[in-house]
């Protein structure tokens, strides 16, 4: 194997184990492969205790109080308290999930009331604007399920936390997209795909990233894969080595001029914005534009000028969608 595959392997290895790293540093208190199945699991769990009665201090199906549901709940779906160390009673519980705003409430969430006071009952809501909760008063008492909008819960409505990561996430993610590339040689310059494997970090999301593009312009097809960093859903960063198939050449206004790719470790950088999404089939998705820069060198000995950018910088609009498993 030559020094420079030796090394590209290396570098495959690195991102590799960066990417584990990001792994173990979930934003929810508990850490799962497929959030969506989780988050299913939990409602299903709770939904199994319906109709057990009311018991303050409950955390069997003898009898259970709303706290003692929620942590039922999860040693049943995971066979342990998340970090081993989950609360039980509901305030502390407020304190130990991930605060979410209403509108991002997802199947498994915790949402709280303040009932006889602050933050003194708690439910796992379980979608369609509805939770399972234990409640000692009214009728029915005992586990039950109800909806946030009814006039009681939604007056006495406190806040929501999550304890497993969003299912929109899913831990690891597959995103794809495609669209054209635009240069100031042709209307259509390239074709652009990408593959992402993506975890939550903090509020960002951290991935590796396979993307794939036939260059028209240039005629070559790049295979970079790249460390790819989103501040949101709308803006994220990427940058890493490319693997180029073919040998680039660029007509520049009648005369070919020939090129080298070029940059090492750090060969191509890009940025993407998706200034509008939405959803299809139950999928997100978004329209995106993204400007990439892919590193070439004159492969004879003139000097470089400005006119190079034309090879190496894309522009491009799409549309990107989100798979998760």
């Amino acid at each position: 194997m030559s020094n420079k595959a030796e090394a590209g392997w290396k570098l495959v290895f690195i991102l590799l184990f960066f990417i584990s790293l990001i792994t173990a540093a979930a934003e929810a208190p508990l850490a799962v492969a497929t959030p969506k199945k989780a988050r299913a699991l939990v409602v299903n769990s709770a939904r199994s205790y319906l109709g057990v009665p009311y018991i303050y201090g409950g955390t069997t199906s003898d009898g259970l109080d709303c706290s003692g549901l929620v942590w039922r709940t999860y040693i049943d779906s995971f066979g342990r308290a998340p970090l081993g160390a989950m609360p039980r009673t509901a305030r502390d519980l407020f304190s130990f999930a991930e605060s979410i705003p209403k509108d991002k409430l997802q199947p498994g969430d915790l949402v709280f009331f303040n009932t006889t006071g602050p933050f003194a009952h708690v439910g796992i809501y379980a979608g369609e604007g509805r939770f399972i909760h234990a409640a000692s008063d009214g009728n029915p008492t005992g586990v039950i399920e109800s909806s946030l909008s009814e006039r009681y819960w939604s007056a006495h409505y406190a806040g929501a936390g999550r304890i497993v990561p969003p299912a929109e996430y899913l831990g690891i993610l597959l995103t794809a997209s495609l669209g054209p590339g635009i240069g100031a040689d042709s209307i259509l310059r390239s074709v652009d795909a990408s593959a992402l494997l993506s975890y939550r970090l903090g509020g960002l999301e951290a991935g590796l990233e396979l993307r794939p593009s036939w260059d028209r312009g240039l005629g070559v097809v790049r295979l970079p894969l790249v460390l790819s960093l989103a501040i949101d859903r709308h803006l994220r960063f990427f940058a890493g080595p490319t693997l180029t198939l073919g040998t680039p050449n660029l007509d520049f206004n009648g005369s070919m001029q020939a090129y080298a790719a070029s940059g090492g470790y750090i060969s191509t950088i890009g940025v993407v914005w998706s200034p509008l999404t939405f959803r299809v089939a139950g999928k997100d998705a978004a329209l995106y534009a993204d400007l990439v820069y892919d590193r070439y060198e004159r492969a004879d000995s003139s000097a470089a000028s400005a006119v190079d950018l034309v090879a190496d910088l894309r522009a491009g609009i799409g549309i990107s969608m989100r798979w998760g498993f």
